[in-house]
Parts: C-alpha cells; structure tokens; sequence
C-alpha cells in the first residue's frame, strides 16, 4: 500500500512539560503530511500542561487524556492503543518534528520497509550549542552495542506494531532502544533517510541526564537480553561506528556551502531560508571529545530556536517548488 496519503498517529507522553509542550504540539500541527492525528497521554500533570493542551486541542486533530500511569512507555502503549493510522510515531515533549517528517517518512515506508528514520538535530539550550547527529544503516550489532536510533525520528508501519505489540514499560529509559532490537531480531526492515528529522532538545533535566546509572544498568540487561540474537560485539564496532560518524558530519559541513545539496536538502535549505551559517568551529566534533571546548557548536543554537519556533508557530505549511533560497522549498 501507499502511505502518501495515510493516517499517521503521533504519541507524546508528557508529565510537566509546560515549558515545552508547546512546540511540540506546534510541530506536529506544521506537518505537510496530509492525515496526521496527534496522541497526548498526560500522566498526571500538576503544572500547566493540561492548559496548554486543552486549548491547543480546540479546533484540532489532538486526541488527550490526563490520568497516572506507569511511566513514559506505559505512556505510549496507551496512546498507540488509541492510534488509527497506519503509520505509527512517538514524540516526546521535549522534542520537535520539522514541517517535512512525517510525509519523507510515508515515503520511506513506502518502499516496503517497516521502519523509516532519519538523522536529527540536538539543540543544547543551556550550553548554546547545535549539533546534526548521524545513524548508520540499521544492524543489529551496531544498535545493540555502539549507538542507539534517535527515537524522535522513527516511524513504523501498524503491521509492524501489530507483530511486535507494545513497549516493554518494565524498562524506565530506553524502552525505545529495546523496541528497535526487538524489530530487527524479528525480521523487520529499516530504511535510514538522509536527513534531519527531528530536533532534540537536550537540558539536565532530562531522564537519560538525571538517571544516569539506572541508564547503565538498563543497557547492561538490554545486551544481555539480545546477545544470542546480536551477537558479541563486533572487533573495532566502536572505531568504525566513530569514524562513519567523523565522516557524516565532514558531509554535512560540506553540504552546507552547497546551495543544491545532494544530502540533508530540506534541513539545509532551511538553514539557508532562515540566513543559519555553518560554523567551522562544529568541526572540533571530529576530535575525541575530550579536545572540546565546553560547547562546541555547529550553528547558532539560539537562532535554530527562534526560527523554529516561527517556522512551526505559522501553522501547516507546503512544499512548493524553487530555488533552495526560496521560502518554504524543503
């Protein structure tokens, strides 16, 4: 079947999230894709969330509930409970989709893959920095052992789900993390897209950055857990995985100078639309991280912010052809 024109059913698990959740609403709302319905499983909230969602949800495809649960995973098994489409994502909070995410994923998935997902940008408020962070071709010995998808850029197909069925919510961090190796020890196929697919908004206050050592212990029994299935971990997987990494981000740079990149076409067209220069002190990444001055930066974080916040405050927008300093030609 053609996903070009199916429902996609977005969840976001949200507890607090006041000081974010607005864009995030925002970012789905901006789709181009035309059939998006967007999930809000509230956990509970005692702050202002609920405000914001229930006036956001006026007018709009936004389905919420706002009741305890079991934490993020749970979260989402409630949501995709109540999910329609047949493609399938989860956003958190704190993270935002770009106008294009869920149409180039529809496209990916339509070449018969089960997941699609993409690259994604990190925006690191406190230090002021932006990053582009890359992932190779899915395999198995690579995601279990050396790097992990970044959840905000995955989509699947609802078969998939219906194979695989829901989160396992006994993990607290990387539920995500399980649930790809759980895919790819089933069979399922992934198709990686060559661009940015999301914006992650990294604080300290994120779960992976205040649960540090439960985060250790929660990969420790993932691995173990997918060793028959991954196998050991593979001789240099860790050099190699670093070096594809080094040399992405040397493709990336040289996109940037390129006004028709063969590769990341939308987000760099946006980065040009919105006057975001490259910084060539973002190649400082290519060094071991312990050369980094405390924030190395890619781009202005602080302008990705704003124009982000202006690109997806105007609504559903459309692709339309042009020049790549055209507006709206991603």
């Amino acid at each position: 079947m053609s996903f070009d024109g199916a429902l996609v059913s977005i969840v976001t698990p949200v507890l607090n999230g006041e000081s974010t959740i607005g864009l995030c609403l925002a970012s789905v709302a901006a789709q181009i894709h035309p059939r998006v319905e967007h999930i809000v499983i509230d956990g509970g909230s005692t702050d202002g969330t609920i405000d914001i969602v229930r006036s956001w949800a006026r007018g709009r495809a936004v389905k919420w509930v706002s009741e305890p649960d079991e934490g993020m995973y749970d979260a989402v098994n409630r949501g995709l409970a109540m999910a329609q489409g047949d493609v399938l994502a989860y956003l958190n909070s704190d993270d935002a989709y770009l106008p294009w995410s869920a149409a180039l994923a529809a496209r990916g998935l339509n070449a018969g893959y089960d997941f699609a997902y993409g690259d994604l940008g990190v925006v690191r408020l406190g230090r002021g920095s932006f990053m582009p962070q890359f992932y190779p071709a899915f395999d198995l010995n690579v995601y279990a052992y050396f790097s992990s998808l970044a959840q905000p850029t995955v989509f699947w197909r609802r078969t998939a789900y219906e194979e695989l069925g829901d989160f396992d919510h006994s993990y607290r961090l990387i539920g995500d993390c399980e649930y790809w190796l759980r895919a790819g020890a089933a069979g399922c196929s992934f198709r990686h897209l060559d661009e940015i697919m999301a914006i992650q908004f990294d604080h300290g206050q994120t779960l992976r950055n205040t649960h540090r050592e439960q985060l250790r212990r929660e990969f420790a029994r993932m691995r173990a857990d997918y060793r028959g299935a991954a196998g050991p971990p593979a001789r240099w997987g860790g050099v190699r995985a670093a070096l594809g990494w080094r040399s992405r981000m040397l493709r990336f740079y040289a996109s940037t100078m390129l006004r028709r990149p063969a590769n990341w076409k939308r987000f760099i067209s946006w980065l040009n639309q919105n006057d975001i220069s490259a910084r060539a002190a973002g190649l400082l990444s290519l060094f071991p991280s312990s050369m980094w001055p405390r924030a190395v930066s890619f781009a202005d974080a602080g302008r990705i912010h704003e124009r982000l916040q202006a690109t997806l405050s105007s609504g559903p927008v459309h692709e339309v052809g042009g020049s790549p300093g055209e507006r709206n030609t991603w």
